[in-house]
C-alpha cells in the first residue's frame, strides 16, 4: 500500500467536502462495517445492536464485506470491481464510519484489513482521509478485541482516518452477551454502547464543523 497523505492533505480533503461542513449534523449518516463474513457472527450482531443504539441521531447503513475480493493489484489495474467501488463511495458519503472487528489469534482479521486496504487506494485523496471513524468489537475471549482494535487503529491512522480516541468499546464473552433478539443482554453494556454511539456522533459533528 502507498503511504497516506500528509496532514495537510487530510485538511485539504476536509475542505473539499463543503456539503458536510455546511450540514449542522443534527443527524449523523454513518456507515457500519463488520469484519466477519459469518452470518451469525457476534460482530454482525454487535453492529445491528449499534444501529438501534444510535437512533435517532445516528442513522447507520451497513455494508456487507462478503462481496469485496482480496486486494490484488492486477485486479485493480483493470478497474475497481463493483463491490470495491461501492465500498469506497459509501465511505466517502458517510459522516462517520463504525467498524466492528473480531480478533483472531491476537490480531486483526483479514476481512477488515482488506477493506481498509482497498479503501486506501486511489483516487486521491483516498476515502479514509479526514473521515471520522469509531472502532469497536466483540469476542468470545476475555479482552474485548483490544489487540485487534490496536492494530486497526494503527492502520487507519496511517491512511489518514480520524479515529475517535475515547471512549473505547469492546464486548468480552460475546457468545453470552446477546439476547435472542440480538440486543445486549446486560443493561450496563447496552448503556455503554449508547454512550459510545453518542460520543461517536459528537466526534463526527466536531470534525465536520
Amino acid at each position: 500500500m502507498e503511504d497516506a497523505g500528509s496532514p495537510s492533505a487530510v485538511s485539504r480533503d476536509r475542505r473539499e467536502l463543503p456539503a458536510r461542513r455546511r450540514d449542522p449534523l443534527k443527524t449523523i449518516n454513518a456507515l457500519g462495517l463488520a469484519g466477519s463474513l459469518r452470518v451469525g457472527s457476534v460482530n454482525r450482531t454487535l453492529l445491528r445492536a449499534a444501529v438501534r443504539a444510535g437512533e435517532p441521531r445516528v442513522r447507520v447503513r451497513t455494508f456487507d464485506l462478503a462481496s469485496v475480493p482480496l486486494y490484488n493489484g492486477d485486479i485493480e489495474a483493470q478497474g475497481d470491481p463493483s463491490p470495491v467501488a461501492e465500498l469506497k463511495e459509501a465511505v466517502r458519503d458517510a459522516h462517520l464510519v463504525i467498524l466492528a472487528t473480531p480478533e483472531y489469534n491476537a490480531g486483526l482479521p483479514g476481512v477488515m484489513k482488506n477493506a481498509v486496504d482497498w479503501v486506501s487506494r486511489p483516487p486521491r485523496p483516498n476515502a479514509w482521509e479526514g473521515r471520522p471513524v469509531a472502532v469497536m468489537g466483540a469476542t468470545p475471549g476475555g479482552f474485548g478485541t483490544a489487540l485487534a482494535q490496536l492494530q486497526l487503529r494503527s492502520a487507519l491512522a496511517h491512511v489518514g482516518a480520524l479515529v475517535m480516541p475515547l471512549p473505547r468499546f469492546g464486548v468480552s464473552q460475546a457468545h453470552r452477551a446477546f439476547a435472542e433478539d440480538g440486543s445486549l443482554a446486560d443493561p450496563a453494556t447496552a448503556e455503554r454502547l449508547e454512550h459510545f454511539l453518542g460520543s461517536a456522533a459528537a466526534w463526527a459533528a466536531r470534525l465536520a464543523g
